[in-house]
């Protein structure tokens, strides 16, 4: 016996470590398996549709977009508009019911979806009036639900979606009143607070996540209604930062949504300080607003521009430490902008975002187009997967730290600022017409959404590249010698 029990002993000395270790790694084991199969949820996020009611195919110059007497567009023509659209005009209904039937084809069942706005075309207002701007959302809004029945939409109005268009006042009005009775359903606990301000913040269900949608309208640089209110209409980022200190203290992970983005246009070169959107205070406020909440902001998602791009948020005191992005959805219009020459037209896009549901960071974010002058030219509409964002750009993750080192070496970069480029315009323009001004530009509307930094960055272009190199050299020695 005494032998026996002196046998186990010894056994057991050798087995007991043994099983620790087994032990250990299957709790490894474990944890990475949890942090691999972190439950993913998706949602679609689509913008810009900007019906065109009285598009025809037949081309009538005479009315709406056809007043347009640009040259035939690449891949388009002024003069032979097809059965879902033009690259002069903007989206007919077959174009819209397209966009949305391939959504609901590719990915019938999201979480939820982002429609952040701009729904009727790019004509004067006396083609308009409150009515019709709403018959054109309950349109869109009809559509949305005839395909997606039970999922919930998170709606945002865009300036297009006034009358008169961008005009719109820091109080409840008859417009946002229609609108909201239109989204009741989908508004849900949210409809009061949208339709008093035109903006909400939304739980996503069973999920972590929240969604914070804003009103940026009131902060528009073309709405006369707000521009010479207080520095703050509607009191919205007074709500803002009262609803987000709100959420910090419930652990929550959010997601900031609108229309209009700040900072500066990407496509726009005519003059140094370029082309921006929000009232110049308002675009303080906002990056301040992110700033102090950038713990829990874990993405932006906005709009506008109809091009495919994105913006990097800083932190206050080190303008090198990255803290928040901005992801800008393509429209679905293909619609040639007026702006200037270079800002040009580009084809249909929508997109799909894969994020964790416990901790809101954006996995994937998947872009699926149309091929506008082939859909026309087959009289189908085959919308494709243009590209993921994580394998078009090498990128292990997305997040803040990892789109600024991708930003700095998109910016020496070409063959990968080609990628971007093309990305831009939705696969419509060839990268070659953006050489050194045009890629700088897009470098820093993406790096500096303050005016005056953008401004800076953007005129450092101008200097020649030995006069740069001068410069550099003259600081580097005066750091040297203080």
């Amino acid at each position: 016996m005494q032998g026996n029990s002196l046998d186990s002993l010894k056994i057991d000395s050798v087995v007991q470590p043994s099983m620790w270790r087994y032990q250990l790694v299957c709790g490894l084991l474990l944890l990475t398996t949890a942090t691999t199969w972190a439950k993913l949820g998706t949602f679609w996020h689509v913008s810009d549709f900007h019906l065109d009611v009285n598009y025809t195919a037949d081309g009538d110059i005479t009315n709406m977009c056809w007043k347009k007497t640009s040259q035939a567009a690449e891949g388009g023509s002024a003069t032979k508009p097809g059965a879902f659209g033009s690259y002069e005009c903007d989206a007919p209904f077959k174009l819209v019911k397209s966009a949305v039937d391939a959504m609901k084809r590719i990915h019938p069942n999201p979480d939820f979806i982002m429609w952040t706005g701009d729904d009727t075309a790019h004509v004067d207002d006396k083609f308009f009036s409150t009515q019709k701007v709403v018959d054109i959302i309950s349109n869109i809004t009809d559509t949305l639900k005839s395909s997606f029945p039970d999922i919930d939409v998170l709606p945002v109005l865009g300036n297009h979606d006034y009358y008169p268009k961008n005009q719109v006042p820091a109080t409840e009005n008859e417009l946002q009143n229609k609108v909201a009775d239109l989204w009741q359903t989908w508004l849900g606990d949210s409809y009061k607070e949208f339709k008093s301000g035109g903006r909400y913040s939304r739980d996503i269900p069973k999920t972590n996540v929240t969604v914070v949608a804003l009103n940026t309208l009131l902060w528009y640089k073309s709405n006369q209604e707000t521009e010479d209110s207080d520095g703050d209409p509607g009191k919205q980022f007074q709500w803002a930062d009262g609803v987000l200190t709100e959420l910090g203290k419930r652990k929550r992970h959010v997601y900031l949504m609108g229309h209009i983005p700040a900072g500066t246009f990407e496509r726009y070169q005519q003059k140094k300080e370029g082309f921006h959107w929000y009232q110049e205070r308002f675009n303080k406020k906002y990056i301040e607003l992110v700033q102090n909440h950038s713990n829990i902001i874990k993405a932006q998602f906005f709009a506008h521009h109809h091009t495919d791009s994105f913006r990097l948020f800083f932190n206050a005191s080190n303008a090198s430490l990255p803290v928040s992005y901005m992801l800008l959805v393509p429209g679905v219009t293909p619609w040639r902008s007026s702006l200037s020459e270079e800002t040009g037209a580009n084809n249909p896009g929508v997109r799909l975002v894969t994020y964790e549901t416990d901790t809101g960071l954006v996995k994937e974010v998947s872009t699926y187009y149309l091929d506008l002058a082939k859909a026309n030219s087959d009289d189908r509409a085959d919308w494709k997967l243009e590209y993921n964002f994580t394998t078009k750009y090498n990128l292990n993750a997305i997040n803040p730290s990892t789109l600024y080192n991708f930003t700095q070496t998109m910016k020496s970069n070409r063959t990968l600022f080609d990628r971007y480029y093309t990305a831009n315009t939705v696969s419509l323009e060839n990268p070659e017409v953006c050489q050194d001004q045009c890629q700088r530009l897009h470098f820093c509307a993406i790096t500096e959404v303050d005016y005056e930094r953008f401004y800076k960055c953007n005129s450092a272009s101008s200097t020649s590249g030995w006069a740069a190199w001068a410069l550099a050299t003259v600081g580097v020695l005066v750091l040297r010698l203080r």
